[in-house]
């Protein structure tokens, strides 16, 4: 039985390990800390096809200018002198085109759409048990320049194929009654999906472990062996082990770079922090889930729990909250809601997403290193996407066709 080690412990591992091992691998998952506790633990946990398009694109760089000027807006960049961010900058700059937008939210909607009927059949899988629904995703605006906006952003969805209810301030308070009156419009996207990423996690790395995989918390590598050309094995550290391997898959999130280094593979991608506060659900929560698009944060109902989340903060490797930022999420919720809420049994959160210049994930074989595939730069789309990417690598390793056109996301495009 061939033998892969899959490195990274959250939603792109975990699918990564489902689906070889569903394939007649012999699977060992590793994780630097505990499995699923980084960004698949407070993201917000959206599963939404209609939120493909990627990072770049025309205007961004005018707004994120703009945005820099305040330490609580939703994009941030904190500034230092570090010349991978600069690089990474000139790049993201060429991909704000207009035609390479396009061509991004085309690959990135053959992606996450990939992925939905993939999440259904997971749920109905049995002894894989996650929270998930799928209730559909409001946007809503908080001022009339915004609602007059969505005008615009309903053409485009219903172009895509989604089916869309453009909503006056008063339907939009009628369609969901938890928001407050300063809401001045809402757009109502049909189908999406949201779900317990943590769950979803720890689900599914119980699901393999229960077949036979070796599942390895807290062991971070030391090294990834190559001989002749091709892996061999991967070496841990504490304790030290080595584990033989036909096959690496490189899905450590925000840490691929480093991992990649190592072996001469150079990764465009910078950690961008996002922010989550979770409380418990309380008496007029929202039904369904929200983008609050002029602050752009989202309010998750999670059962029992309702989560915030939001901001896209260029800061490095630094896992500190930034009570300014944390505070403007924590706000906007209460800004868009109609019922007060305590704070009394608060989780806050911060993570790092991975980002590629063009925002676009990478899911490729590494050049010159056989055995070797990479799957990461997932952005904020890593949950939704997550199925479909660890199918995607099981395809790859097992030599099939491609569910998806993979030309888009190779690694060699930069």
């Amino acid at each position: 039985m061939p033998r892969a080690v899959v490195i990274g412990g959250g939603a792109i591992g975990v699918a990564s390990a489902h689906y070889l091992e569903g394939t007649g691998w012999e699977v060992t998952l590793l994780d630097r800390g505990e499995i699923g506790r980084g960004c698949s633990y407070g993201n917000s946990c959206l599963i939404v096809p209609s939120h493909s398009h990627p990072i770049p694109g025309p205007g961004v760089l005018g707004q994120a200018l703009r945005w820099m000027l305040r330490r609580d807006s939703p994009f941030y960049v904190r500034p230092r002198l570090d010349p991978g961010l600069l690089r990474w900058a000139w790049q993201f700059r060429g991909f704000c085109r207009p035609e390479a937008a396009a061509r991004g939210f085309e690959a990135l909607l053959a992606l996450s759409r990939a992925s939905l009927p993939l999440f259904e059949e997971l749920a109905r899988t049995p002894g894989i048990d996650f929270f998930y629904q799928r209730k559909g995703l409001l946007h809503v605006y908080l001022s009339d320049r915004g609602a007059a906006g969505a005008r615009h952003e309903q053409e485009v969805l219903e172009r895509a194929g989604f089916r869309v209810r453009l909503l006056s301030g008063p339907e939009t308070l009628e369609f969901e009654p938890a928001l407050s009156p300063r809401v001045r419009g809402g757009l109502y996207i049909e189908g999406e999906a949201h779900g317990h990423a943590f769950g979803y996690v720890r689900a599914l790395a119980a699901h393999v472990e229960k077949r036979g995989a070796r599942v390895l918390p807290h062991r971070a590598v030391s090294r990834i062996v190559v001989e002749r050309g091709r892996v061999d094995r991967v070496v841990t550290a504490s304790p030290v082990e080595e584990l033989p391997a036909d096959l690496v898959v490189l899905a450590a999130g925000a840490w691929t770079p480093e991992l990649a280094a190592s072996l001469g593979i150079w990764i465009p991608l910078q950690p961008a922090k996002g922010y989550s506060c979770t409380i418990d659900d309380f008496p007029g929560s929202p039904r369904v889930p929200i983008l609050i698009q002029e602050r752009r944060v989202i309010v998750t109902p999670l059962g029992d729990r309702l989560r915030f989340g939001g901001t896209l903060e260029l800061a490095g490797y630094d896992l500190a909250i930034d009570e300014t930022r944390y505070r403007a999420v924590v706000r906007a919720g209460r800004e868009v809601l109609r019922t007060p809420f305590e704070l009394g049994n608060a989780e806050a959160w911060c993570g790092l997403r991975p980002v590629t210049p063009d925002g676009l994930p990478i899911i490729a074989r590494a050049p010159g290193v056989e055995g070797l595939i990479v799957a990461t730069g997932h952005a904020m789309l890593g949950f939704t996407q997550s199925p479909i990417t660890g199918k995607l690598v099981a395809e790859l390793a097992n030599g099939q066709a491609p569910s998806v056109p993979l030309t888009p996301f190779r690694l060699d495009r930069f």
